[in-house]
C-alpha cells in the first residue's frame, strides 16, 4: 500500500516538475525577446560615428548639442555628467558618470537573474524529476504480478525526459545570461570612451 503511494506521489512529482520545467522555457524565450528589443531600442549602434561627431565639435555647445540629437543611452547618460554644474572638473565628470552608470545599469540587467537561476537549477530540476520516474517505475516493476522489463525500459525512457528537458533549457538560458553581461559590458565601455571624447572637448 505504502510503495503503491510512493509510487503515485513520485509520478506526479516528476510531471509537476516537468510542468515547471516547461513554464520555465516559456519565460526564458519572452524575457530574452524583451531584453532584445530593449538593447536595440534604447542602445546605440556605431558609437564610433558618435565619438567621431564630439571629436569634430569646436566647443561645449556644440558638443551638447550632439549628444542632445543621439537619444541613445549612451549619449543620455554623457550628456547629464556635462550638465551637472558639479561636474566642473575632469575628475568629477567621470565621477558623475560612474555613479549615473551605476544607478542606471539595473535597469539594464532586468531579469538577468532569472537567467543565471534557470541556467544553474534546471539540470538539477530535471535530475530530480528523473529520480522521482526511476523511482516511480522500479515501484510498479516491483508491484507487478508478472514484472515486465520492456514495460520497464518504458518508464525508465520517460523519466529520463526529465534530464534532457532541464538540460535543453539550461544551456540557452546561460548562453543568454552571458551574452546580455558582455552587452551590459560593452555599453560601459562605449559610454567610458564617449566620455573621454567629450571630456578632451570641454575640459
Amino acid at each position: 500500500m505504502i510503495s503503491s503511494q510512493l509510487a503515485y506521489l513520485a509520478d506526479l512529482g516528476s510531471q509537476i516538475i516537468l510542468i515547471l520545467l516547461f513554464f520555465a522555457s516559456f519565460f526564458v524565450i519572452a524575457f530574452y525577446v524583451e531584453r532584445k528589443m530593449f538593447f536595440r531600442k534604447f542602445f546605440t549602434k556605431d558609437i564610433e560615428s558618435l565619438i567621431s561627431s564630439i571629436n569634430k565639435s569646436q566647443n561645449k555647445e556644440d558638443t551638447i548639442r550632439i549628444l542632445s540629437g543621439d537619444k541613445s543611452v549612451e549619449a543620455q547618460i554623457v550628456l547629464e555628467a556635462v550638465q551637472d554644474k558639479k561636474a566642473e572638473t575632469s575628475e568629477k565628470f567621470f565621477s558623475s558618470i560612474t555613479a549615473k552608470v551605476d544607478i542606471t545599469r539595473r535597469k539594464w540587467e532586468k531579469f538577468f537573474l532569472y537567467f543565471a537561476t534557470v541556467g544553474s537549477n534546471a539540470p538539477f530540476l530535471g535530475l530530480l524529476g528523473t529520480v522521482l520516474g526511476l523511482m516511480q517505475s522500479f515501484s510498479d516493476l516491483a508491484l507487478a504480478a508478472r514484472p515486465d522489463a520492456k514495460a520497464a525500459m518504458g518508464g525508465i525512457s520517460n523519466a529520463l525526459i526529465t534530464t534532457v528537458a532541464g538540460i535543453v533549457i539550461a544551456i540557452p538560458a546561460l548562453v543568454i545570461y552571458n551574452s546580455f553581461q558582455k552587452r551590459v559590458g560593452n555599453t560601459v565601455k562605449n559610454i567610458q570612451a564617449l566620455g573621454k571624447a567629450v571630456s578632451n572637448s570641454i575640459h
